[in-house]
């Protein structure tokens, strides 16, 4: 398949959005890819829409820009995005490309402007941090740190390049019996990378991981 984002070119004096198709490396663009990369941009559009009239209608939306009351907002948007990564709707191949594309149907769901950071890593991107942050449960998300705090465990190369640290917290949350104090995370974030700041944990098997993980939980 492909996707349809919009690219800004100048030409001449002026500038303009320009619909470009991307599609996975070496991999030559049909017309039915057209077709259907402008059926999924027409989807895209309907569902950041349907987002952003619910997140008005529920009060959510008036919690953008308020530091420490916006993790709701992001949390919310990041359950309703969910269907990104159904290989149903979207092929894993495209699934970076959507996360780019979200932003051209944003609208005032948008954290601000289009970065050269999203552009260079849409995977990591606002949008992809707030689906990552609703595979949680919100009472666990609301008592471990802002979204600041989030964002940042989110950003660190440990956990961009093992996604098991992601899978590792989400279950402290089953092993949990009592509340811990608010804004947990940071620390925590800072502990895991001047643990593995200069080594690959993917080379650790699953068993190996976890045990160095619950070392430093239980340090702090």
């Amino acid at each position: 398949m492909a996707v349809i984002i919009r690219e800004k070119k100048k030409i001449g004096d002026k500038e303009y959005d320009v619909k470009v198709f991307k599609t996975a490396p070496g991999k030559l663009l049909s017309l039915e890819d057209k077709k259907k990369a402008e059926e999924l941009d027409r989807m895209l559009s309907l569902k950041m829409k349907e987002i952003g009239n619910e997140m008005k209608q529920n009060g959510l939306l008036l919690l953008k820009g308020k530091k420490g009351k916006v993790l709701k907002l992001w949390y919310e948007i990041g359950k309703r995005l969910a269907f990104v990564t159904d290989t149903k709707i979207i092929g894993a191949e495209d699934r970076d490309f959507v996360w780019r594309a979200l932003y051209d149907h944003a609208e005032n769901l948008a954290p601000g402007p289009l970065t050269k950071r999203v552009e260079r890593g849409p995977s990591t991107s606002h949008f992809a941090y707030c689906y990552e942050l609703s595979r949680f449960l919100w009472q666990f998300v609301e008592m471990a740190g802002d979204w600041t705090s989030w964002s940042e465990f989110f950003e660190r190369r440990e956990t961009k390049n093992d996604k098991r640290i992601i899978e590792w917290l989400g279950k402290k949350l089953e092993e949990r019996k009592t509340k811990s104090r608010q804004n947990w995370l940071r620390p925590l974030t800072k502990a895991i990378h001047e643990k593995f700041e200069r080594k690959d944990t993917t080379v650790f098997t699953n068993g190996e991981l976890r045990k160095i993980l619950d070392e430093i939980y239980k340090k702090l």
